[in-house]
């Protein structure tokens, strides 16, 4: 399984995490060693439901089902590395099936404030991109780093009094 981050849909710049990155099973978060603050970067993903090379964008949206928010666990300091992503690091939402994603996404963040994206077309073009480099397989992520939301992750409780924990919601 491939978590892929990508910065433009278009001309994608990928950033692909490794699998050890992924925080699964209830286990808590850590801050790198050395690391004197952190901060969640919350983007939108997709999962990749079927295999698949080369896909053009008209057929995409057949290639993902599922979409949740990702927060990556990034330092906030130059002590540490930047683009290092360190294991445990990547958070994901709960994911949502997609039954029609012709419109608009409403993502509301951990923070509480929503925001309103054409995320499905962004999707759909970052997959024709990708495809024609790498092949897709089940359970593939493919993030999208250009709608984005950062987060201190050192505050002890979120503004408005919201939850600091991750929490995911996205409709059409």
């Amino acid at each position: 399984m491939k978590t892929l981050i990508v910065s433009d849909p278009s001309v994608p710049t990928l950033r692909q995490v490794p699998d050890s990155a992924l925080l699964t099973g209830g286990r808590p978060l850590f801050l790198q060693e050395g690391c004197t603050g952190a901060r969640l970067v919350v983007m939108p993903a997709v999962r990749i439901c079927r295999l698949g090379l080369s896909i053009g964008r008209r057929f995409a949206r057949r290639y993902y089902d599922a979409a949740t928010l990702v927060a990556l666990n990034a330092p906030s300091d130059s002590l540490c590395d930047a683009d290092l992503v360190a294991d445990n690091a990547l958070i994901t939402g709960t994911w949502l099936p997609l039954p029609d994603t012709s419109g608009p996404w409403k993502i509301t963040a951990p923070d509480g404030s929503e925001h309103t994206f054409d995320i499905a077309g962004a999707f759909d073009t970052a997959i024709e991109s990708i495809s024609r480099r790498t092949t897709f397989k089940t359970g593939d992520i493919v993030a999208l780093r250009c709608f984005f939301c950062v987060f201190d992750a050192m505050q002890e409780s979120a503004p408005n009094g919201a939850s600091t924990a991750l929490t995911s919601s996205v409709s059409r």
